[in-house]
């Protein structure tokens, strides 16, 4: 039986070590919420209710002589207590195991804009209460109150059904809708993106899709009424800006009016899937979105037209002034456009966490505390951990914070000294100096704060990302995003005049999109940074600080030494001796990573989803960066179908692939872009030191009458001294009778077997089975998947196998370490062996 081995996480103490130099009692309030993020379960909300009242007993009395320790400590205390109670309230919304798979009639509203995609439209429901046969005694629990991610998809429903979003569920609107639901399972891969993490923060109970009902009384259909409600109001308003921005901008570039709607309404799903690619090799992927940056640059626009407006006698009437303060009203009009046009913009979960640093310090304006900007900082991070406890957990917090840190410790620099022009071309020239001066020193603190975040976060680095943000960053916040709402506005108001004002903003749009596409060109627009350890990362910080600082340093430029580490991109290869094979979760699909001490080899590469969006580019390519990967030796695409082959063209142009080797045709798309390409044909062989590989199937035989592409699979059989895998792609019973017949078992037996065509019940058939005689297989498969993978039938056979299962769905990632000489084989299974209280536990 193989054994199983909990994988470090990723600098897990990096946070609290950057956290402690923080003023004490932000840093308590930021440090008790990562303490709680590191826990499997949360206890009931007594539990943490008792540590609230424990800490705020504290901080009430503690003693003189040591107020300031207790102090802190109550305060982490009840941090810790606050952050629980929220987790547990919010796991407390999310649907049971025992609502999954079951039809719901249910009566509710449409809570969020739709959006429009390749099968249909997704949008965000809350049910109301459910009717009909939902509504009986014997019949689950109803999900009511719970807010759901739906799904509508083509095909499904009443001939009513809609397949365009402008004819479909709009924000606001009642219906009544027969579900099917699941809870927020969502894709586990090591160093990405954690969607269920997201889930929880952002109160989604579940997912689901309408389905077709054939009872006459309770069909799927839009009721009489509306919801009233603010968000639902707000999300209604949006749907409308839209339709205004599609219609003033139909007939332009696409892409372009793409960019507008996402920069006015938030509506990033209007952009085409390959440009975000483009963003984040520029290094400007933040500006293409509601972004902090928009927020506070609106917000400065709207108190510098406060502050003009209030010079007016005939609005800053005197007896105003003496009531409210000039400075005072200035700041309040800047936080009241900040949070309208968050809220306008969605309201997602950034530029809510920009809403709460300006008002932390919009309040410390108004009530007459204004401190330091440090200072203002240090109670924002606490302020926005109180109102968001996950925050922290994501890249944008400290990527917000440090950025802003270091525009800060740097702005303190004093100024060169300048003499005082009296003539107004000397004056003019020396203020613009001073400020393309200024814009230089921020653009300057802030590429370098981003560097040791962006190879922890993203494991790369644009290295033109400098260049593009220069004349990015003043494009798009201070001519086409206020434009852009302008022009959205007039679009309701005055038509013409909002058609005109688009028009031109998507023109500027489409120049700067076609200004970054040669820069995102050269393969040397981003450098993958391998994943630095935390003491890597803590000196390249240090050294950061050091040449940012405002203080005069002897040896300054030493400091860019700390940074080396960084770059040091050292290949974690396996040790010889030694495969590591990787099952990443893709879902309904397939996608395994074989690692030698000689090379590495891809082993299919994921589905797609859509005509834009893939597993390739998705999860593949993520992964490969996250670990430092810019090359692999081969890949191999086992057969057509799109859960195998869909992501290979994202794979091959997102890292460096030597050779690909398929059933396939050399134009085919999926495999286009390989700088080689061969067949996989049995008996093809070839060595990578002690490790040597072999095709076992196809070859010229016809072995299947049903599906031609399943049955033309390639099967790679890898045998070295640490032991055998075999990979068999979707070959199914006939195949592998075929192989069990030419081949028999002594070419068959490996370790570790990756189950034929997921663990369907039309292949893992007992005579390959016993042939083959694993002690483990990997079984990648969807949450809750349509075809039931992997089949009850296979289970048991691999069960009186004794033949141990791993399965995707349950596991999230798998890797598997083969050492040989007897060592068993070490397992990590990332969603047991990483246990967080917000993923969803499957058994």
């Amino acid at each position: 039986m193989a054994q199983r081995r909990i994988v470090p996480p990723r600098n897990p103490t990096l946070p609290v070590l950057v956290a402690a130099w923080l003023p004490p009692w932000p840093s308590s309030v930021l440090i008790g919420a990562l303490l709680v993020h590191r826990l499997p379960a949360v206890p009931p909300a007594e539990g943490s209710i008792t540590l609230i009242a424990v800490g705020l007993a504290t901080i009430a009395f503690a003693v003189p002589e040591s107020r300031a320790s207790l102090r802190f400590v109550g305060l982490l205390i009840a941090a810790a207590g606050w952050t629980m109670l929220r987790a547990e309230l919010a796991l407390e919304e999310r649907l049971t195991p025992s609502q999954e798979g079951v039809d719901f009639v249910v009566h509710g509203y449409v809570s969020g804009m739709p959006q429009a995609g390749e099968r249909g439209p997704r949008f965000l429901f809350r049910v109301e209460r459910c009717v009909g046969p939902s509504a009986r005694a014997d019949a689950p629990i109803c999900p009511a109150g719970r807010e759901l991610r739906i799904a509508w998809y083509s095909g499904f429903g009443t001939p009513a059904q809609p397949r365009r979003v402008r004819n479909g569920p709009q924000a606001g609107e009642r219906w009544q809708l027969t579900l099917r639901l699941k809870r927020p399972h969502a894709l586990l891969n090591p160093n990405a993106f954690d969607a269920e993490l997201r889930s929880l923060e952002e109160g989604i109970a579940g997912s689901g899709y309408v389905r077709a009902t054939r009872d006459k009384d309770w069909p799927n259909r839009r009721l009489d009424g509306r919801s009233w409600r603010p968000g639902a109001v707000i999300e209604a308003m949006r749907g409308k800006l839209r339709d205004a921005i599609v219609a003033a901008l139909d007939g332009h570039r696409e892409d372009a009016a793409g960019v507008v709607a996402a920069l006015s309404i938030g509506d990033q799903a209007a952009i085409p899937a390959g440009w975000w690619d483009t963003f984040n090799r520029t290094g400007v992927g933040h500006l293409m979105s509601i972004s902090g940056l928009h927020i506070t640059m609106l917000a400065g626009m709207a108190g510098g037209l406060a502050r003009r407006l209030l010079r007016d006698p005939r609005i800053g009437r005197a007896a105003l002034l003496e009531r409210f303060p000039a400075d005072r009203l200035k700041w309040a009009f800047a936080l009241a456009v900040a949070f309208f046009y968050s809220a306008l913009a969605g309201w997602g979960i950034p530029a809510q966490r920009t809403c709460w640093m300006l008002a932390v310090a919009g309040l410390a304006m108004l009530g007459g505390r204004s401190q330091s900007l440090t200072r203002v900082l240090a109670l924002s991070v606490a302020v926005v951990t109180v109102l968001d406890p996950w925050a922290p957990l994501a890249a944008g917090f400290w990527l917000s914070f440090a950025s802003v840190a270091a525009i800060i410790w740097y702005g303190n620099r004093p100024a060169p000294a300048e003499g005082l022009p009296r003539e107004r071309a000397r004056r003019w020239r020396a203020r613009t100096h001073a400020l393309l001066a200024d814009a230089l020193r921020t653009q300057w603190a802030s590429t370098l704060s981003l560097l040791p975040l962006g190879a922890l976060f993203f494991s790369s680095f644009s290295l033109v990302g400098p260049l593009a943000n220069a004349f990015a960053i003043p494009l798009v916040s201070i001519v086409i995003t206020p434009l852009a709402l302008l022009g959205t506005a007039l679009a309701l108001l005055i038509p013409p005049a909002g058609d005109l004002v688009l028009g031109v903003v998507c023109i500027a749009t489409g120049w700067l999109l076609d200004a970054l596409v040669p820069l995102a060109a050269p393969s040397y627009a981003i450098a993958v940074l391998p994943p630095p350890r935390w003491p890597a990362t803590v000196a390249a910080a240090i050294g950061i600080a050091a040449l940012l600082a405002p203080l005069r340093l002897p040896g300054r430029p030493a400091a860019f030494a700390a940074l080396l580490p960084l770059f040091a991109n050292v290949d974690a290869r396996p040790q010889p001796g030694t495969m590591v094979v990787t099952a990443l979760d893709v879902g309904q699909g397939s996608a395994i990573l074989v690692e030698t001490p000689n090379g590495r080899l891809l082993f299919d590469a994921g589905p797609r989803h859509s005509a834009d969006s893939d597993a390739g580019a998705r999860v593949v390519v993520p992964y490969l960066r996250s670990r430092g990967i810019e090359r692999i030796e081969a890949m191999i695409v086992s057969h057509a179908d799109d859960d195998h082959a869909g992501g290979a063209a994202s794979v091959l142009a997102g890292v460096r692939v030597d050779w690909v080797a398929s059933p396939l045709a050399d134009n085919d798309p999926a495999i286009a872009g390989a700088a080689a390409r061969y067949r996989c044909w049995r008996g093809h062989r070839w060595r990578w030191g002690e490790v040597a590989f072999e095709f076992l199937h196809p070859g010229p035989e016809k072995t299947s009458r049903k599906s031609t592409t399943n049955a033309s699979s390639c099967v790679l059989r890898i045998a070295s001294p640490a032991g055998v895998v075999l990979l068999t792609g979707d070959i199914e019973a006939a195949q592998e009778r075929f192989l069990v017949e030419k081949l028999g078992a002594r070419q068959l037996r490996a370790d570790l077997l990756a189950a034929p065509h997921h663990g369907s019940n039309g292949s893992s058939s007992m005579p390959f089975l016993r042939a083959v005689s694993p002690s483990l297989a990997l079984v990648q498969v969807g949450y809750r998947s349509r075809f039931r993978h992997p089949g009850d039938k296979v289970l048991v056979r691999y069960r009186v196998n004794d033949i141990e299962v791993l399965r995707t769905d349950h596991d999230g990632a798998i890797s598997v370490t083969l050492s040989g000489a007897g060592t068993p084989m070490l397992v990590s299974r990332l969603r047991r062996d990483e246990r967080r209280y917000w993923r969803i536990a499957v058994e």
